[in-house]
């Protein structure tokens, strides 16, 4: 499947973690969830968060249509 256009993005932060959620351009709903935090790349918190991010999109696309 190939992504569709731009999508929206919202993005915010917390104290501790920046995220973002994207938005399907023809329905508006989330398509996609990115979650980090301030911690040094490498480390094992950020290695989750990446993983949960992931595990995050695959189980929203899998209730909308995120593709093509």
């Amino acid at each position: 499947r190939i992504m569709k256009n731009r999508k929206h993005l919202v993005s915010s932060k917390t104290k501790n973690f920046h995220f973002s959620i994207s938005f399907d351009p023809d329905t508006y709903q989330p398509c996609e969830f990115f979650i980090n935090g301030r911690g040094k790349v490498g480390q094992q918190l950020d290695e989750e968060l990446r993983e949960l991010s992931l595990e995050t999109c695959k189980i929203m696309q899998k209730e909308g249509e995120c593709f093509e």
